[in-house]
């Protein structure tokens, strides 16, 4: 149900940073890219405030970030400096990769979105996390990365 300016609860919850609202209004199949009267996303309104654990759930849940608002504007355009990092998929990204070459699976489920599953470490050979765990021989991690949209066919500086 929306009220006069298009929002749902879901709106709400991401505007004000209410992480675990969010989420549970997401496991009750709210919709992750519903539309307000502005064409403002949940992420978007989200990504304007700073709200970085919002962004982050958000983006687990499947939220575009490319979608416009009635000003051209996507939730990239609006992120702050807080939030762009996690929109383009540099948050936390050495904590990412070091989950996915020590196997830790919670740390990793817990940073993975599709702005990062496909991450380059900043320096060396420019490992994805997927390169990292299949090198150290962490199967549940690969098939967690790969059901989470990792490119197979992506290659590290070396052409690996």
């Amino acid at each position: 149900m929306k009220d006069d300016g298009g929002l749902i609860p879901l709106h709400n919850a991401a505007s004000f940073g209410h992480a675990e609202v969010v989420q549970l209004l997401l496991n009750y199949h709210s919709d992750v890219n519903a539309l307000d009267n502005w064409n403002y996303s949940p992420l978007a309104e989200a990504a304007s405030k700073g709200k970085v654990d919002v962004c982050l759930i958000l983006l687990q849940h499947g939220a575009d970030p490319n979608i416009k608002n009635s000003d051209g504007k996507s939730a990239l355009d609006l992120a702050d400096s807080s939030t762009r990092p996690v929109l383009t998929g540099e948050y936390r990204k050495d904590e990412l990769l070091e989950a996915a070459r020590s196997g830790n699976e919670e740390k990793l489920l817990s940073l993975l979105t599709l702005a990062n599953v496909n991450c380059h470490a900043s320096d060396g050979r420019k490992s994805t996390p997927l390169h990292l765990a299949a090198g150290y021989n962490r199967l549940t991690i690969c098939k967690i990365l790969l059901e989470h949209g990792a490119d197979v066919l992506c290659k590290d500086k070396g052409g690996l």
